[in-house]
């Protein structure tokens, strides 16, 4: 393994634009976050969104979405996702002949959980009631939902993971399936009318933008796989080391 990126003299300079993108898009998360807690403090945005598409919800449901968003339920829990990203982090652990997938998915989980409690515990918001018979809602409150945030930065991070230890080729298919995966856990939360829109949309946010934080701090600092050699390529002595 070779030392931080950020040093190496050959660290692509594309990089560097792609990470001022990604800065970009960070703040204006962030931004947009802000302007909603804001909205949601008048009340504006809960009267024009999040109470009429819970009374939406609860008059459309129906046994089959009843069930998959209970799967995704499932599978956005503490149980679901530990599962999950381990698998995920063994594969990429493997791929990259080092342990640096692990730590960076670790941290990522834990700034999302840290995050998570301590947006709950400071905003108070109440839950919508749930859908009658249906699984009642965790007593826990409800803004943001901490499925939602999870699900967009361990999958986020794990997108990031899999195309900067090999699978290039495949980045845009698999930020397609993560974001298919994180907006349907998303709306599963929705539908059972465990969170509001508001919830959800600001946990998508925040939830990318730490994911997007942690890839930075990855880019800049996390050691880099030496690059394979033909077998008797003679490396130079100032190379080495």
């Amino acid at each position: 393994m070779r030392s931080a990126w950020y040093f190496g003299p050959d660290r692509p300079t594309g990089g560097k634009q792609a990470l001022w993108v990604v800065f970009g898009l960070i703040v204006a998360l962030f931004y947009f976050t802000r302007r909603m807690l804001v909205s949601l403090h008048i009340g504006g945005w809960v009267k024009d969104v999040d109470q009429p598409v819970n009374r939406w919800v609860l008059a459309h449901q129906d046994p089959f979405w009843q069930g998959v968003s209970q799967a995704f339920y499932w599978w956005g829990s503490t149980p679901g996702m530990t599962i999950t990203m381990l698998i995920i982090s063994a594969l990429l652990c493997w791929v990259a002949g080092s342990l640096w997938p692990l730590l960076t998915v670790a941290v990522t989980a834990a700034g999302s959980v840290l995050l998570t409690i301590t947006l709950k515990a400071s905003l108070h918001v109440v839950r919508p009631i749930g859908v009658p018979g249906g699984p009642a809602p965790p007593g826990s409150y409800s803004f943001p939902s901490g499925h939602t945030m999870n699900a967009a930065a361990l999958i986020g991070i794990a997108v990031y993971l899999a195309v900067v230890y090999g699978l290039r080729r495949y980045a845009y298919l698999l930020g397609s399936l993560a974001a298919l995966f994180v907006l349907a856990m998303g709306a599963s939360r929705i539908y059972m009318a465990h969170h509001w829109v508001s919830d959800v949309v600001v946990g998508l946010l925040i939830g990318a933008g730490w994911a997007a934080i942690v890839a930075i701090a990855h880019y800049y600092f996390a050691p880099r796989p030496l690059r394979r050699r033909p077998r008797g390529v003679q490396v130079p002595p100032t190379a080495m080391g």
